[in-house]
């Protein structure tokens, strides 16, 4: 029986894609992400060969690995009788990819989905080339 929702058979499939809880995590990542359907593990794998710059593809690793832990996590905190706050899980993996984001540097392609990712996590850029086109008449 399912520790979180005592409703269903656990399994990976219910803990990480159908349980509510998982189903909040899987839903704020899509919003971040353009939409993204998780409903197993080869979507998340599809996602995260997905393409992308080399730091949004780091940061698509991330937030899939820990957003796998928290769910994971959660499940060990309700067996073992302690409660956790599922909004203070989003702001966990959120906290973790700024950290690696900033620490990483590295290529980041000139479009506004990397833009709005970066901008997301508090990712800071540092400008190192800039090239200026200049309009055609």
């Amino acid at each position: 029986m399912c520790t979180l929702c005592e409703k269903q058979e656990e399994s990976l499939q219910h803990l990480f894609f159908e349980y509510p809880n998982a189903l909040y995590i899987w839903s704020w990542v899509r919003q971040i992400f353009l939409n993204y359907h998780f409903s197993n593990v080869d979507d998340l794998l599809s996602f995260i060969k997905s393409g992308g710059s080399p730091l949004v593809n780091l940061i698509k690793l991330v937030v899939i690995t820990f957003s796998i832990w928290m769910i994971w996590r959660m499940r060990n905190y309700a067996r073992f009788q302690v409660k956790i706050v599922f909004s203070r899980a989003i702001y966990t993996i959120k906290d973790f990819n700024c950290l690696v984001g900033n620490l990483f540097r590295s290529f980041v392609r000139n479009d506004m989905f990397d833009f709005n990712v970066l901008m997301f996590f508090n990712i800071i850029l540092i400008v190192t080339k800039f090239f200026y086109h200049f309009p055609v008449r």
